[in-house]
């Protein structure tokens, strides 16, 4: 009796499982794998933003063995942009103190706006030596403020004859005070030195022109615009030969001045609202263009800018995946410990795979079920036997 207890309670749980783990997606959309490098990544398109949560909680990879494929987002890449700027330095001024030697050095030539340094670097005749030296800054020669301490060494065929700054400085003067400087270290040449690399984002986007009516709303004109919900706008735009100059507003939420003139051989257009990443929450969005006396303007089309993400994954294993969505319990978004390393995969670089269309699905599952929807009966089914398994455990172990 107990080996049947063991295997009604192992049945129990197995079957429970597949109650938990069982998902449902109303859509999904094919990608075919290709590429040599070990990351692929994918661009989510309108399609799909279309028809997930907000949060994109109810996306999930799937390789051809319908195995959950780990996965991060990726909105933009990462280019740097590098300033250098070099200014020669004269000596002004030199003497001994205590043992220590000092040299004051100032710009070679005079600029005319603020001079900023990230560094210093000297020149030197003089080899196998070790100094200490404490930079000094002045903007007049007079006032010394401290700057840096650090180590300057030619040992052998290793040198370190730079001082970085921390953070950028703006002194014209600059002294240095070499300790117990026995070896008579001097410089040949001194130059102060900028360099910052400038990293700009430049995130991902992608254009559409969805399809639009348009409709006579007192003396309005209203365009109603489908397939924007969800999507993270820049901006929208509205094609017309019409000549007119009025305020245009997207979802009441955002207004415009556009216009679209023509005088003397010379045009003057700009039919272009600017959203910064606005979201439409509804499946139809709405241009109200306010005409007040004037006849409505001919609307020939829509054109909507917005960012888009990168699903990247590790993909070297299966020949194919599937991106499956539209789940309405699914709450919280995906976190995958591919996320934690996602700079590294970046540097490296991934393969861009395309998106197929996307598909709406009758049993979109991850685990294979009868077409016909069966799951009320089998959850009814199932907590009926959990509940005579309890009674009947309940009383063996009673006895």
């Amino acid at each position: 009796m107990k080996r049947k207890l063991i295997i009604s309670a192992v049945l129990f749980t197995v079957l429970m499982s597949n109650i938990v783990y069982a998902l449902d997606f109303s859509y999904s959309a094919a990608i075919e794998n290709k590429g040599d490098k070990k990351y692929k990544a994918v661009r989510i398109n309108s399609g799909v933003y279309n028809k997930v949560k907000e949060n994109l909680a109810d996306m999930v990879l799937y390789d051809s063995d319908n195995e959950p494929v780990p996965f991060f987002l990726n909105s933009f890449k990462v280019s740097g942009v590098e300033e250098k700027r070099t200014y020669a330095m004269k000596l002004v001024n030199s003497f001994i103190k205590d043992r220590d030697f000092y040299y004051d050095y100032g710009l070679e030539t005079p600029q005319q706006e603020d001079v900023t340094a990230t560094s210093v670097a000297v020149e030197t005749g003089s080899s196998d030596f070790a100094k200490e030296v404490e930079i000094w800054g002045s903007y007049d020669s007079t006032n010394w403020e401290k700057v840096k301490e650090d180590v300057i060494y030619s040992v052998g065929g290793t040198r370190k004859l730079e001082v970085a700054f921390e953070g950028i400085k703006k002194y014209t003067f600059y002294r240095f005070r070499l300790s117990n400087n026995l070896e008579k270290v001097s410089f040949s040449s001194v130059e102060l030195k900028f360099s910052k690399v400038q990293q700009n984002r430049e995130y991902f986007t992608d254009t559409i022109s969805p399809d639009f009516t348009v409709e006579e709303r007192g003396n309005n004109t209203v365009i109603k615009v489908p397939a924007l919900k969800n999507l993270k706008l820049s901006s929208i735009a509205i094609k017309t030969d019409s000549m007119f100059k009025r305020e245009v507003s997207f979802e009441g939420a955002v207004s415009k001045m556009l216009y679209n003139l023509d005088f003397e051989d010379t045009k003057y257009r700009d039919l272009t609202i600017p959203l910064d990443q606005y979201r439409v929450t509804s499946d139809l969005a709405e241009i109200i263009i306010y005409n007040k006396d004037d006849k409505p303007i001919e609307i020939k089309g829509v054109e909507a800018n917005y960012l888009v993400d990168e699903l990247v994954f590790e993909g070297s294993k299966a020949g194919s995946y599937t991106l499956r969505f539209g789940n309405s319990e699914m709450l919280s978004p995906k976190s995958y410990d591919i996320s934690n390393y996602r700079e590294q995969i970046i540097n490296e670089g991934y393969d861009m795979l395309s998106l197929q269309e996307v598909k709406q699905e009758q049993t979109t599952q991850v685990y294979q079920e009868p077409k016909k929807d069966y799951r009320m009966v089998f959850n009814i089914t199932i907590t009926a036997v959990a509940l005579v398994m309890g009674v009947i455990l309940f009383l063996k172990l009673k006895k």
